[in-house]
């Protein structure tokens, strides 16, 4: 995943946590928002915590995400963010 290209639900996926950074948000509501299928939303937050992209906190039924306050010193954050902004024109 850190590699060159950068798929549309990666884009999707990290768009919800750039909008909201603060909030801490669950696969499922993820999964709504973006419209990507359950199961990639839930490989690609095991990736982007790995990564250091995302914080992650286990609560009582799963876990909750947010974004880093280091994701801003990952590179692979960097292309995303900008094959957000290439989607949005």
């Amino acid at each position: 995943m850190t590699g060159k290209t950068v798929s549309k639900q990666q884009v999707l996926v990290v768009a919800v946590f750039i909008v909201e950074p603060q909030q801490w948000h669950e696969s499922r509501e993820i999964e709504y928002k973006t419209g990507v299928p359950g199961s990639t939303v839930r490989h690609l937050l095991l990736i982007l915590s790995t990564l250091g992209i995302l914080e992650r906190s286990e609560v009582l039924g799963g876990y909750r995400y947010r974004l880093s306050v280091a994701a801003q010193e990952q590179p692979y954050f960097g292309r995303l963010q900008e094959a957000a902004a290439i989607m949005q024109t």
